[in-house]
């Protein structure tokens, strides 16, 4: 990964076909691949009220246990885009 400024831009091809579907998840730094994986289900219909979407800090429900809450990064962050397809 660079240390210097970085774009990261992370693509979900999303399977179609209704709700809970899987797809295929593309992680880019500065247009470079640097990893892709599979995910099997999405949320079918909402998140809870308590989780949201957190950028730059994990305030809720950990993704992984393999870290404590909070998780902060400790760089800065510009600007976060979200584009819906």
């Amino acid at each position: 990964m660079p240390k210097d400024k970085t774009q990261l831009v992370v693509d979900f091809k999303y399977d179609s076909g209704g709700l809970g579907k899987g797809g295929t998840i593309t992680m880019t730094a500065n247009g470079n691949k640097i990893a892709e994986g599979r995910l099997e289900k999405t949320v079918p219909v909402q998140f809870s009220i308590q989780e949201g979407l957190d950028i730059g800090m994990d305030n809720g429900s950990q993704v992984d246990f393999t870290y404590k809450l909070p998780f902060a990064f400790m760089g800065k962050i510009e600007k976060v885009t979200v584009e819906l397809k």
